[in-house]
C-alpha cells in the first residue's frame, strides 16, 4: 500500500466485463473487450490510467470515456485523478471500426485516508483542555451563502474552530447541504429537496443576501473535503438514513473530525450500531436525557445544552464527568453582541461552556479569546 500522507486518498478500482462475447473483426476477433485500470489503489492527486483490453486502437474508430464525476476523455487511454471520494461508474463508449457502438463500464471507489492526531487533533482531544472554541451556525453566512463550501471556507480563513451543517436526502439518494425541506429560500429553484435528483438540485444557484450567486448547492462530501484538516464539523441530519452519512463520513476520513447530532437515544444506539467509536453528539433538555446519554455512549465527549438544561445539577454532572458543553449563543435570536454588549456571552462563559455555536462566529472568536478560563 502507498505511504499515507496529508489529504493523501485511495482509489479501489473493481472492473465489470461487458455483458456476451462480442467478435470484433480486424485483430480482435472472438474476444471479449474489458475496461481495466492501472491500479486498485491510488494517491489523491495521482492519475489513474484507463484502457480497453482486448482490442487494438486500429480495431477503434472513437472512444468516449466519462469518468463519472463529470469529466470526460476522448484519448485511447486517458488518465484521471479524482478530486472528491465517492463511488463513480466510469462508462467508456466505443465505436469499433466496423460501426459497432459499444458501451463498456468500471466502478471506482475514491477514499480519502482517515485524519490522525498528527495531522489534526480529533474533536474529542481538541476538548480535554476546554479551552473556548466557537462554531459558525450553517458556516460564516454573513459572507456567503449558508451551507456552501465557500461559507465553510470563510470560516476556516477567520480561525473558525467548528461548522455546523445540515444534510438531506435528494430522491436519487445523494446527499447535500440544505437546512431548509425545501430549495425555495436558498436557492433559485424549488421544490422539496427530497422530490429533486441530484443533478436538478445541482442546476440551481444558491443565494446570498438576496442575490444570486454563481455557486452550487454542495455534495456532503464536497462540504466535508472544503473542511478536511482545517476545521471540525457538526452534521446536523435532517434525515433518519444514518449509514449513508456515516459512510460518506467515513470515504473522506473525517470521522475524528465529524460529530453527529442526535436528539433521541434511538439515533445515538442507531449510530453506534454502525461504529462504537463514532463521536455521538447529544442534545439534552433533562437530567434523564443526559444520564440515558452518558449509559449509552462510552466516553462522551460533548453535548449539546438546551437552554431548558442550564441547570446547575445537570451542568455539574455533566462537567464532573469530563463532558464538555455546547451552547447556542445568538443563533437565530433578535439579539447580537452589540444590542446586549455580549451578555449572552458572558453566560455561556459562567456556565461553563466549551463549545458556543452562534451566528457571530468572529466576533465570539475574538472576544473569548481574549478571556481565560478559570
Amino acid at each position: 500500500m502507498i505511504k499515507a500522507f496529508k489529504f493523501f486518498m485511495l482509489v479501489s478500482v473493481m472492473s465489470f466485463y461487458a455483458c456476451g462475447s462480442d467478435s470484433i473483426e480486424g485483430g480482435a476477433a472472438s474476444a471479449s473487450i474489458a475496461v481495466e485500470a492501472s491500479a486498485n489503489e491510488v494517491g489523491y492527486g495521482e492519475g489513474v490510467t484507463f484502457t480497453l483490453q482486448n482490442v487494438t486502437e486500429s480495431d477503434v474508430a472513437s472512444v468516449c470515456w466519462d469518468f463519472g464525476d463529470g469529466e470526460t476523455s476522448d484519448a485511447f487511454a486517458p488518465s484521471h485523478a479524482y478530486r472528491i471520494p465517492d463511488d463513480y461508474t466510469v462508462v467508456a463508449s466505443v465505436t469499433l471500426s466496423t460501426g459497432e457502438v459499444k458501451e463498456y463500464k468500471t466502478l471506482v471507489k475514491v477514499f480519502a485516508e482517515e485524519i490522525n492526531s498528527a495531522v489534526r487533533l480529533s474533536i474529542p482531544e481538541s476538548l480535554t483542555d476546554r479551552h473556548y472554541q466557537v462554531c459558525a451556525h450553517r458556516g460564516y453566512w454573513k459572507e456567503a451563502p449558508e451551507n456552501s463550501v465557500s461559507a465553510i471556507e470563510k470560516a476556516i480563513q477567520n480561525g473558525i474552530d467548528f461548522i455546523e451543517i445540515d444534510v438531506r436526502m435528494t430522491e436519487d439518494n445523494e446527499l447535500v447541504l440544505m437546512h431548509n425541506a425545501t430549495i425555495d429560500e436558498t436557492t433559485n429553484g424549488t421544490g422539496k429537496v427530497s422530490d429533486l435528483t441530484f443533478e436538478e438540485i445541482k442546476s440551481y444557484y444558491l443565494y446570498f443576501d438576496g442575490r444570486q450567486t454563481m455557486e452550487h448547492v454542495p455534495s456532503l462530501a464536497e462540504a466535508l473535503m472544503a473542511a478536511r484538516g482545517k476545521i471540525y464539523v457538526d452534521i446536523d441530519m435532517k434525515i433518519s438514513d444514518y449509514r449513508s452519512v456515516y459512510n460518506i463520513v467515513k470515504q473522506c476520513g473525517m470521522l475524528s473530525q465529524c460529530m453527529f447530532t442526535v436528539y433521541e437515544l434511538q439515533d445515538a444506539s442507531n449510530l453506534l450500531n454502525i461504529d462504537k467509536t463514532v463521536n455521538v453528539f447529544p442534545v439534552v433538555y433533562t437530567m434523564d436525557d443526559l444520564d440515558g446519554f452518558m449509559s449509552l455512549v462510552d466516553k462522551l465527549a460533548i453535548v449539546q445544552f438546551n437552554s431548558e438544561a442550564w441547570k446547575n445539577d445537570i451542568l455539574e454532572k455533566a462537567y464532573s464527568n469530563g463532558i464538555a458543553g455546547f451552547m447556542n449563543v445568538y443563533v437565530n435570536d433578535d439579539d447580537t453582541p452589540y444590542t446586549d454588549n455580549y451578555q449572552k456571552v458572558n453566560r455561556f462563559v459562567s456556565l461553563g461552556g466549551t463549545v458556543a455555536q452562534t451566528d457571530f462566529p468572529v466576533e465570539l472568536k475574538k472576544y473569548l479569546d481574549n478571556l481565560k478560563r478559570d
